[in-house]
C-alpha cells in the first residue's frame, strides 16, 4: 500500500513546481532615456531620448521630441542634434569630422525645464591586425565546421575598455550572449592584464551563437564575409554595457541571478537632480573585414 501513497506525493511535487507566480512590480515614473553612441567614422550620429517603461511592458518606448542636443567639443565647436520628430536627434558630417584621439565631448541636452550632461573623451582602438578561421569537429560550442577568431593587441596602459562588434554578411550579431566587451586585453579590471593579446575567450566570441533551431550549423560557411569592429569605450560605459548584458541574461543564470535594477549612467540632471539612464560614449574605431576562405 506504500506505493499509490509515494506516487500520489511524487505527482504533487511534480504539479506544484508547475504552478504560474504572477508578479507584481511596484509602479515607477517614466525617466528619460539617453542612447548616445557616437563615433569617429564618416557617418550620421544619432542620439536617441526616449522615456522607460514598466519591466513588463512590451510596447514600443515613447520617443522624446522637442529637446535641444549639442555636442560641444574641446576644440571649441558645437554640433547641433536636429529632431526628426520621433525622439532621434542626428548630426550628418558633410566631410567634417567628429573629433580626434584625445578631443572631449560635452553633451547637452535640453528638454521638458530640464539639462542633462555628461562627458566622454574620444580613446583610440587597438588595431585589428588578423581574422583567421580553423575547421573544428566535436567543438564544444556548435557544430563541426568553420570557426573564427581575430587578433589585436591591447594598447599600453591600465583602464582601456573595449566593445568588439561582429558583422556575418552585412548583419550584425545583436544577440545578448554576443556582447563582446573587454577590459584590457581580458575581461574586467581585476584581471590586469595590459598591452597583451586579447584573451582567446574574447577572441574567439565573434563566432555567432546559434538559435535552438540552428544548432547544427557552423558558424561560418566558404564566402561568408566577417566584419570586425573594435570601439573604445570609456569605463562608465563598459560597465553600462557589462550591466545590460548580465541584465538580459539574467534568466539562463537560475539562482545566481542578480536582483533587477536600473543600469548605472555617465549622465547627470543638473537642473532637478532626477534620474537619467542610458550612456554618452564617443568611440573611435578599428575595422578588419574578410571573406572566409
Amino acid at each position: 500500500m506504500r506505493f499509490p501513497v509515494i506516487i500520489f506525493l511524487l505527482g504533487t511535487l511534480a504539479s506544484s513546481c508547475m504552478d504560474v507566480v504572477d508578479i507584481e512590480t511596484a509602479d515607477a515614473p517614466p525617466l528619460l532615456t539617453v542612447d548616445a553612441w557616437l563615433n569617429d567614422q564618416n557617418v550620421t550620429q544619432i542620439i536617441k531620448l526616449s522615456k522607460s517603461q514598466e519591466y513588463f511592458d512590451t510596447s514600443f518606448v515613447e520617443g522624446v521630441q522637442g529637446a535641444s542636443v549639442v555636442v560641444e567639443v574641446s576644440d571649441g565647436r558645437e554640433l547641433s542634434f536636429q529632431d526628426d520628430g520621433s525622439g532621434i536627434y542626428t548630426w550628418t558630417p558633410n566631410g567634417e569630422i567628429l573629433g580626434t584621439i584625445g578631443d572631449v565631448f560635452s553633451l547637452v541636452i535640453e528638454v521638458e525645464n530640464r539639462q542633462i550632461i555628461g562627458n566622454s573623451t574620444l580613446r583610440a582602438s587597438p588595431e585589428i591586425d588578423s581574422i583567421v578561421f580553423e575547421y573544428r569537429e566535436d567543438d564544444i560550442r556548435g557544430a563541426d565546421g568553420i570557426y573564427a577568431q581575430f587578433f589585436a593587441r591591447d594598447l599600453p596602459g591600465l583602464g582601456d575598455t573595449y566593445w568588439i562588434k561582429t558583422f556575418k554578411n552585412e548583419q550584425y550579431l545583436n544577440k545578448p550572449s554576443e556582447i563582446n566587451l573587454a577590459y584590457d586585453a581580458g575581461f574586467d579590471a581585476g584581471a590586469e592584464i595590459d598591452g597583451l593579446i586579447f584573451i582567446p575567450p574574447i577572441r574567439e566570441s565573434i563566432n555567432p551563437i546559434p538559435d535552438e533551431d540552428e544548432e547544427d550549423n557552423a558558424p561560418w560557411e566558404v564566402g561568408d564575409i566577417i566584419r570586425v569592429e573594435i570601439h573604445s569605450l570609456n569605463v562608465e560605459s563598459f560597465d553600462f554595457m557589462s550591466r545590460v548584458r548580465d541584465e538580459i541574461l539574467n534568466g539562463t543564470n537560475t539562482i545566481f541571478a542578480s536582483p533587477i535594477a536600473n543600469t548605472s549612467s555617465n549622465l547627470r540632471d543638473i537642473s532637478s537632480g532626477e534620474t537619467v539612464l542610458g550612456a554618452f560614449n564617443v568611440a573611435s574605431i578599428s575595422i578588419r573585414q574578410v571573406v572566409v576562405q
